[in-house]
């Protein structure tokens, strides 16, 4: 051990022992300053001498019987009546009995069938044998609950409540928006007309909107309580009431407060031209929540790519490049891109990374550096399982062109930074499920378009 590890070493005693030192002095100090502050009580009542309970008291058994023979005394009844006397109570009121039973209800009340004195005699009677119980006087209930169903059924009570669910059912229905309009995006007016106008008609008052920047609907509830629509194909038809949205935010950004004020008081205009009622459906502060909405899509909209650039043996070409990339499922589009899909929708892509759209003609003679795969993560359904499909495709094109499977940062892509991306997928899809925009949903599609 050299000198200098022993000075460290003594060194690190010195001050652990100076730590601990500390420690018990600061503690002795602390423990000095509470007794000081604790004042003693100068006195306890319940440790005072003259506080005494005494447990060697105790209640004799004469004193309860003494106590419980004295109240039983006060409530004895003294049985004085001698037995005639109550045969001749028990005659007496069998006698009267038939008597109420058949006495009208103001006789009743005019001259009670049991005197004050026979009741003050009773109450120092004790009876062996129970009184029955008078039989009643009015008639049986049954038959009068017979006639009342009776009755009901035939003024049709019955039908009349089951006539008035089906119009319940149709004030609901009414009132419920289209099923493409989503208070998750869209601001939402609903127009009660006081009579029914043709979809002609109704086009006329929304063509106003036609140069907003934001999406806006018209729809047109028809007599069959369907929501159409107001498009050519409907103007002949006859609509009874009018929903009408605007989208508050999309990839270009949040509505601004201009376009937000006009759609507002357009929709107010059309409803006093019209002499409709206007119900308000969405957000009661539009403007926040559009400038939210907005940092949502920000947060996750989000693009994956995997890039498949030339190796050791140069350029591809696009012959060898096309038919890999047919293998493996994806189609050439219109736009100049191969796509990935399934059950017709659109899941990745495959594009140049020179920015030329592929042609059938450019690929025969075309040598390419490199081309990338791409996944829009909100506008599909299964991002993981969808991105697993991606992966397997960018490793079986880069393996048999002798090319290398880069990140955006043409850094090379293994397992490790694969399995990041796959947790940063399922983030993202939670964030969206939370916000109540599904991915790949038709809301989804819309908000991200």
């Amino acid at each position: 051990m050299t000198d200098l590890q022993l000075i460290l070493l003594m060194l690190g005693l010195v001050i652990i022992a100076s730590v601990v030192l500390f420690n018990w002095w600061q503690e002795r100090k602390l423990r000095n300053e509470a007794a000081e502050r604790f004042v003693a009580p100068e006195r306890d009542v319940l440790m005072d001498q003259d506080f005494k309970i005494d447990t060697d008291t105790a209640i004799l058994q004469e004193d309860i019987d003494e106590a419980m023979a004295h109240y039983a005394l006060e409530d004895e009844l003294p049985l004085t009546e001698t037995a005639a006397e109550l045969e001749e109570f028990e005659r007496d009121i069998a006698t009267r009995m038939p008597q109420l039973a058949h006495t009208p209800k103001e006789d009743i009340h005019a001259e009670p069938a049991i005197s004050e004195n026979m009741i003050s005699d009773a109450d120092e009677i004790v009876l062996e044998q129970p009184i029955a119980p008078p039989q009643p006087a009015y008639e049986p209930i049954e038959p009068l609950l017979e006639d009342v169903r009776a009755l009901v059924d035939e003024v049709g009570f019955a039908n009349a409540i089951h006539d008035e669910i089906p119009i319940q059912k149709e004030i609901e229905e009414s009132v419920s928006l289209p099923e493409t309009i989503y208070h998750q995006i869209d601001l939402a007016a609903l127009l009660y007309l006081p009579h029914p106008l043709t979809g002609l008609k109704l086009r006329d008052f929304f063509l106003s909107f036609a140069d907003v920047d934001k999406a806006i609907y018209a729809y047109g509830l028809g007599a069959d309580n369907h929501w159409y629509l107001l498009t050519r194909d409907h103007e002949q038809a006859e609509f009874k009431k009018v929903a009408c949205s605007l989208q508050l935010a999309d990839r270009s950004g949040a509505v601004s407060k201009e376009t937000l004020f006009r759609f507002q008081n357009g929709i107010d205009e059309i409803g006093l031209q019209l002499g409709a009622q206007v119900e308000w459906h969405g957000n009661p502060d539009p403007l926040s929540y559009a400038n939210e909405l907005d940092q949502f899509c920000i947060d996750v909209d989000k693009l994956v790519s995997l890039h498949v650039i030339q190796g050791s043996s140069g350029p591809f070409t696009g012959t060898k490049f096309r038919g890999l990339a047919e293998a493996g499922g994806l189609i050439l589009g219109d736009d100049g891109a191969f796509h990935y899909e399934a059950d017709g929708i659109q899941l990745f892509s495959l594009v140049n990374q020179d920015n030329n759209p592929f042609t059938l003609e450019m690929l025969r003679t075309v040598v390419l550096r490199g081309v990338s795969i791409q996944l829009d993560i909100p506008r599909v359904k299964n991002s993981a399982e969808v991105f697993n499909q991606m992966v397997l495709v960018a490793k079986q094109m880069a393996h048999s062109l002798n090319a290398s499977l880069v990140d955006d940062n043409q850094r090379p892509l293994g397992e490790l930074q694969i399995d990041k991306i796959r947790q940063q997928l399922k983030i993202i899809h939670a964030h969206m499920v939370t916000r109540g925009v599904v991915p790949g949903s038709a809301c989804a599609l819309r908000l991200f378009s």
